[in-house]
């Protein structure tokens, strides 16, 4: 999702996810948010952003149906069947309902903005002109009192101060609105998102308003302010860099900060506190839109963005002792830390990324062998297994470099085929809380790294910056790469990319793809082979 301001206006664009593209007929949509003010746009994009989520979803759901198998729907995509076609013209005409339905609300909101802009200024000249009238008495009023003495003035303050009771019910404001307390809305936040929400996001999310309600109390939503926001931060601020390490902690926020300050700890990164703002905007954004709250409060708030542990490269005597040392993990073998590091120093992918593969995410396409990243849905009774690639430029295709093929990974993905195993790397199981798969060999991993004492900040991750660097480093014309093919090839959204770049370099062919794969190279010692033992090439 990307804010995008043309003119005065900004709009909202968005991915349109590999597999559904041909379906619509669009690599990303664009929808205009009707306003020049960037935090009102902000809100409305995440409404916008909601229902296109659902949108894509009703599609996906749609394509199920078609039976065709994962090649064909890259390569053509051919609907034939008329039930199909008008299912999916069905939800495309009900979605642009939708949008034309929440454009309309803009609209109307601004109107209603206008007209109580308009009421109140009637109640003021309502107010002007009873004061207008009243100026001619009080001055004769005053003027009778100094000539008079047996004037009687309660009576006529008496009536003053009626016509004054009237003006009141004029001016005053309406009331305030009730909105449900916090810890009300966080339940009914979390019971509507029941379906998007991982656990792992599910428990930030508790946690996050758990301390914020120690902070600022337990109110209604529409009575915190900006105010709130900013004694929350401060306090995040003081947190010991540890905080949220363990599970068992029952320390309140005062306690925590409290025990920080009196052992001098280290305290949390910004990243960490934008995380527990983030949360609280989207609960705020939930509510704004349904009017029981005046603002977001959550919003603008800027932050450092400066990680206290930066990941770093592989340099290569890093990469030497990896290759040289002996892994002797009991539950993962050595070859599938072989063709795991492998991947993940030739193609960049996410360990994550590389833990799911499955055996039929391994397609063909024009003659390439290619891995195919995407949404899985879950198995019969196998809820953990449902999983989305990190963004919406992560659903991509990733060609197999020959490096990895001359290793004999391809003989690799035929025996696990074979074997009619499900997932492409069998040994490694779902675990910890998040039923992560990368989980036990990521621990494995860094256990390993440990005993060779290899820096903190290398890591396998870090072999994504390896490869974005070297193929970003390539002298010019090298190979003729360009910066969108690279991008496509990582699952980044490019930061150079220009409206009309992004429209005809989104779909790269996957020749330029294997190009990309093919120019990551690294020195004569690095072979694949002997990560996995000669013994089981």
């Amino acid at each position: 999702m990307k804010l995008v301001r043309i003119g005065t206006v900004y709009n909202l664009r968005r991915w349109v996810p590999l597999d559904v593209r041909q379906i619509i007929g669009k690599n990303e949509l664009w929808h205009s948010l009707e306003t020049s003010d960037k935090e009102l746009a902000k809100n409305r994009a995440c409404a916008i952003f909601s229902l296109t989520s659902d949108f894509f979803a009703s599609v996906k759901i749609v394509k199920s149906y078609l039976y065709e198998p994962a090649t064909e729907l890259v390569d053509s995509l051919d609907i034939r069947d008329d039930l199909v076609k008008n299912a999916i013209s069905k939800i495309i005409e009900s979605y642009e309902l939708q949008i034309k339905e929440m454009r309309t609300q803009f609209k109307l909101q601004q109107a209603e903005h206008y007209m109580e802009r308009m009421e109140d200024y009637q109640r003021l000249k309502n107010l002007t002109e009873i004061v207008e009238k009243s100026k001619p008495k009080l001055n004769a009023v005053v003027s009778y009192m100094k000539d008079s003495k047996d004037f009687d003035a309660y009576t006529s303050i008496k009536t003053i101060q009626q016509q004054f009771e009237q003006v009141q019910t004029w001016v005053k404001p309406p009331e305030k609105r009730k909105s449900p307390t916090l810890s009300k809305a966080l339940e009914a936040y979390l019971n509507g998102h029941e379906s998007k929400l991982t656990d792992s996001d599910r428990r930030g999310i508790i946690n996050t308003v758990k301390r914020f309600i120690e902070v600022c109390e337990d109110k209604e939503i529409r009575d915190y302010t900006g105010e709130d926001a900013g004694k929350f931060r401060e306090i995040m601020e003081k947190m010991p860099e540890n905080y949220g390490k363990s599970r068992n902690d029952t320390r309140t926020v005062f306690e925590l900060v409290e025990h920080a300050k009196k052992n001098n700890l280290g305290k949390i990164s910004e990243k960490t506190i934008k995380n527990h703002f983030a949360r609280l905007s989207s609960i705020w954004n939930y509510y704004l839109l349904r009017d029981l709250t005046d603002r977001n409060i959550f919003i603008g708030w800027k932050f450092d963005q400066k990680y206290k542990v930066r990941r770093i490269r592989w340099n290569d005597e890093q990469l030497q002792t990896l290759m040289s040392s002996s892994w002797n993990s009991p539950t993962i073998s050595k070859k599938t830390f072989g063709y795991i590091v492998g991947l993940g120093s030739y193609s960049g992918m996410r360990l994550e990324e590389i833990c799911r593969i499955r055996i039929q995410d391994i397609i063909e396409i024009r003659g390439i062998p290619c891995i195919f990243i995407r949404d899985h849905e879950a198995r019969k009774n196998r809820p953990w297994e449902k999983w989305s690639p990190k963004t919406e430029a992560g659903e991509r295709v990733v060609p197999i470099s020959e490096a990895l093929i001359n290793s004999g990974f391809l003989r690799f993905i035929e025996q696990q085929k074979n074997k009619k195993q499900y997932y492409l790397f069998s040994e490694l199981k779902f675990s910890g809380k998040d039923k992560k798969r990368s989980d036990g060999f990521q621990q494995s991993f860094s256990r390993f790294k440990l005993r060779k004492k290899i820096p903190k900040g290398v890591d396998f991750h870090s072999f994504r910056h390896n490869v974005s660097t070297k193929l970003r480093n390539l002298p010019d014309g090298m190979n003729g790469l360009r910066e969108s093919w690279i991008d496509d090839f990582l699952g980044h959204e490019g930061q150079n990319k220009s409206v009309g770049n992004v429209v005809y370099l989104d779909i790269i062919d996957v020749e330029n793809l294997k190009k990309v794969a093919d120019s990551v190279l690294y020195p004569d010692f690095w072979n694949i082979k002997n990560l996995i033992g000669k013994n089981n090439v």
